[in-house]
């Protein structure tokens, strides 16, 4: 795979039919795909980890 191309990783998850749900509603809710909702908060949360990890080496120097 190239990791230069984007979106070229796929990644199959088995979620409890209760998950699935929700999230399939706040999808409609935002009107947009269950796919594109899920990749958002995937995005969101490596955002945020990257962004605590950055922090945690910058008091690790100090």
């Amino acid at each position: 795979m190239n990791r230069d191309t984007p979106f070229a990783a796929r990644i199959a998850i088995r979620l409890p039919q209760s998950i699935y749900d929700k999230l399939e509603q706040w999808a409609e809710e935002e009107d947009r795909p269950l796919a594109n909702l899920v990749y958002t908060l995937v995005k969101q949360a490596v955002t945020e980890r990257d962004r605590t990890l950055q922090q945690v080496q910058a008091q690790e120097m100090k």
